[in-house]
């Protein structure tokens, strides 16, 4: 493998892609055809909701392929309901990564806070932000992009100064405000919690802080 691709899932529906992670895909496939030549890998990722017959990673997978990139090339990693999340599940199972010129592909608005989260897990790809976005100025979709990542920033910043358990509580704190202005992110964010709840349990009986 010469270079790797990591694309950061987005919501689908019922085995199609979002237009958000379309665009995200496409940013992927433009990227590889950069790098003629190469032995370019993709690395689809993201879980599902509840009640989804498909994960992020998977819909994401099969529209690479049906997109004409070969089967072997593609590695789905179907974990994670947030950047951290699925970044660490990707870079647990393919630590070659960490030693591999890597692009990591995103919304255009959520490249700096990708980028600090990669790098606080002791990666550093080159992070892209999809051209073809569909949330771009002045959409409200763009604004509401915006106040999230801000959040999101404040978030993963703090928690690189003070600990994951500050980063933590001020980021449920932000979720609880959200959930009043963009009541969607309400089934997601559950999830998070419940996975950070259980990780926190695991890590307890291993005796890991």
């Amino acid at each position: 493998m010469d270079m790797a691709i990591v694309i950061l899932g987005a919501s689908q529906y019922d085995g199609r892609a979002s237009m958000v992670l379309a665009a995200r895909l496409d940013e992927a496939i433009a990227t590889a055809a950069e790098h003629s030549g190469k032995d370019v890998h993709f690395f689809t990722l993201g879980a599902n909701m509840p009640g989804d017959r498909f994960t992020e990673a998977q819909v994401a997978r099969t529209y690479l392929v049906d997109r004409g990139i070969t089967e072997s090339q593609v590695h789905e990693v179907p974990e994670g309901n947030d950047t951290v999340g699925s970044l660490e599940a990707v870079l647990q199972e393919h630590a070659v990564l960490f030693g591999t010129p890597s692009y990591l592909i995103t919304d255009p608005l959520h490249t700096v806070r990708a980028k600090l989260i990669a790098k606080q897990l002791g990666w550093s790809p080159e992070v892209k932000g999809a051209r073809n976005c569909p949330y771009y100025f002045p959409r409200k979709e763009w604004w509401g992009g915006l106040a999230h990542e801000a959040g999101g920033l404040v978030v993963a910043v703090l928690t690189g100064l003070l600990g994951k358990k500050v980063g933590q509580n001020i980021r449920w704190f932000l979720y609880n405000v959200e959930a009043l202005i963009r009541p969607r992110f309400k089934t997601r964010h559950g999830l998070i919690r419940n996975s950070s709840s259980n990780s926190a349990n695991v890590s307890s009986e291993d005796g890991i802080e």
